[in-house]
């Protein structure tokens, strides 16, 4: 025994502080003083949201000489709290020296990516995805986060790639991803991705009048627009009424050549003089320049046209010159 016990003493010396560390938890005879239980107070005052005290407690326990593990841990409740007090400049200090300090441990790139990413810089993001990714390929979060970067940045192909991988590892049970990676697909024009996704979305919750609207825009890109005004039709009796689905309707209607029906669902919105709507105008102005009746077309184009600057107002613009040009030809 006196030999174990010898060997043993020896073979610390010779290990290094590291292994110091180690043997003292092995045996029980830990170095840290209060530390433990600082940590576990700093634990319940972040789960309260006592970000003061959480911050106190860092203090304290770093005063204590903790072990490697404990303070890496104190750090993540201190940068936690730093987020929930909207304090992303301290967070992103944090996370920063911890990350040169635990380069192993993937929580503090994965934080700085999520504040890089709300904060709309989704190529400062991008990179630490990727770095949690490196540790571990099946991270959820990591893979919708580099899919929401690429996205943004224009990459969509790359952006399909990582939103399919989460979308696949979360089993398809998160409806809030499903529709953003729909909304993205419909941007890049994939029309059989988003369809899939759509079907996806609406097995989990066929009330969703959003997800036919989507499958209406679809149908709209394939230049369907009969099927487009039928799927509007749908989300409009999951909400009767909405202005967007009822204008958005119309204007499918129009395309699809019933200017009639496009007709009425703009003009039930312009039926108190008083109330303006510049779209609704625009398109009950395209029905009936579609029809013919320019002289009722004008005024409504004319109205259309007096939300200066935006899009609706520019279209309306050049609608009444071409008008204005065809007179000045008749005449």
């Amino acid at each position: 025994m006196k030999l174990f016990t010898a060997a043993l003493f020896c073979a610390l010396t010779l290990a290094g502080p590291a292994l110091h560390a180690g043997a003292f938890r092995f045996f029980g005879l830990s170095s840290e003083g209060r530390a433990p239980e600082l940590l576990a107070a700093m634990k319940k005052d972040l789960e309260n949201g006592n970000c003061a005290e959480v911050a106190a407690g860092s203090e304290a326990l770093f005063g204590e000489k903790p072990f490697a593990e404990t303070k890496m841990q104190a750090y993540k409740y201190l940068g936690q709290c730093y987020e929930l007090q909207e304090l992303p400049d301290k967070a992103i200090s944090v996370y920063k020296l911890c990350r040169g300090l635990y380069p192993e441990e993937k929580f503090f790139p994965a934080r700085l990516a999520a504040i890089y990413l709300k904060a709309g810089f989704y190529s400062t993001a991008a990179p630490l995805f990727k770095e949690v990714l490196g540790g571990r390929s099946d991270n959820i979060e990591a893979n919708a986060g580099l899919g929401r970067c690429y996205a943004e940045i224009g990459f969509l192909e790359r952006a399909k790639e990582y939103y399919a991988k989460a979308i696949i590892l979360g089993d398809f049970k998160d409806q809030g991803l499903l529709k953003e990676y729909a909304w993205w697909m419909i941007r890049k024009r994939d029309w059989g991705e988003a369809e899939l996704i759509l079907a996806r979305a609406l097995e989990r919750d066929p009330g969703d009048a959003g997800l036919y609207a989507a499958l209406a825009r679809i149908a709209a890109g394939k230049g369907d627009y009969a099927s487009a005004a039928a799927r509007l039709s749908q989300a409009l009796e999951r909400r009767p009424g909405d202005r967007g689905y009822t204008l958005e309707r119309a204007l499918v209607l129009l395309l699809s050549g019933d200017a009639g029906a496009a007709e009425a669902a703009a003009g039930s919105f312009l039926k108190d003089p008083a109330h303006k709507d510049p779209l609704a105008s625009l398109i009950k102005g395209l029905a009936l320049y579609r029809k013919g009746n320019l002289a009722a077309a004008r005024p409504l184009l004319a109205a259309a046209g007096e939300e200066e600057g935006s899009f609706t107002a520019r279209l309306a613009g050049a609608l009444l010159a071409e008008l204005e040009k065809g007179s000045k030809r008749k005449e």
